[in-house]
């Protein structure tokens, strides 16, 4: 019969396995790769296995309302497009032409998206450096 020290010793393995595989499965729960369309259709792609997001331009005139409240439409990185289905709430500025992030599942040529960002317009840039006249210096 094993001894009480190795028992114990046999137990706070098993405990810090356990805790290991936790850990784990967390971490490789919560990964989402960042794609471009391009990557995200590559035959050696991760998106083929794992939840990503996809980053692409809104294809003009692709955003079509379905009866069942979803939408359809197409994104673009200016060689490839993925066809997108998404049901939720849809933001203000989503329209054609507009940069689109996407995260969900490839599922046959089919990006079923569960969240759905679109990026703001840069309205906000840096103005360019001007020189004043006013001079510190007495």
């Amino acid at each position: 019969m094993a001894s009480p020290k190795k028992k114990i010793q046999i137990f706070i393995i098993i405990l810090a396995l356990f805790f290991s595989f936790l850990i784990f499965k967390a971490i490789e729960s919560s990964l989402v790769y960042y794609l471009t369309v391009s990557e995200a259709l590559e035959e050696q792609s991760p998106s083929k296995f794992k939840r990503l997001r996809v980053s692409g331009i809104v294809e003009e005139g692709s955003i079509k309302k379905n009866s069942d409240g979803s939408i359809t439409f197409n994104i673009t990185d200016r060689v490839k497009k993925i066809n997108v289905k998404y049901k939720g709430e849809v933001p203000d500025i989503f329209a054609d032409e507009v940069e689109a992030v996407v995260e969900g599942e490839l599922i046959n040529a089919t990006f079923i998206a569960e969240k759905l960002f679109a990026k703001c317009p840069t309205k906000y840039e840096d103005e360019p450096e001007t020189y004043n006249k006013v001079s510190f210096v007495k």
